[in-house]
């Protein structure tokens, strides 16, 4: 990969990591508020609850994604980003603009996606 192509996906990666870790303060600022409130009627603490598990399950997904993100920079830092972790191949470049953390080429992914719902 050249250099203008690298720093182009790095700078998508950098960009979209700060997305996620604004979410993620946006997130526990929300579940804050939602376990500060108090109610005496039982209809409004299950919205809450519910509320809360919604948060928490948006919050797992974004800290998945960061985790993605933070090993896309370190294969950046290393010289094997762009690589399929599978065959070691170039990942497709229209893949990586959709998703610049994405490991696998396309490939190797749906290799993987069909091995996983055979399991």
């Amino acid at each position: 990969m050249d250099n203008t192509s690298l720093r182009h996906y790095r700078d998508k990666l950098l960009k979209r990591r700060e997305q996620i870790l604004a979410a993620i303060r946006h997130l526990e600022k929300e579940s804050q508020e939602v376990t500060g409130k108090r109610h005496l009627d039982w209809v409004d603490q299950a919205a809450d609850e519910n509320e809360i598990r919604l948060l928490d399950r948006l919050n797992e997904g974004y800290l998945t994604e960061l985790g993605r993100i933070e090993m896309a920079q370190r294969r950046v830092l290393s010289g094997s980003y762009g690589l399929c972790l599978g065959c070691h191949r170039p990942i497709e470049p229209a893949r990586l603009e959709v998703s610049p953390e994405t490991e696998f080429c396309l490939e190797c992914q749906d290799l993987r996606e069909r091995f996983e719902r055979a399991v």
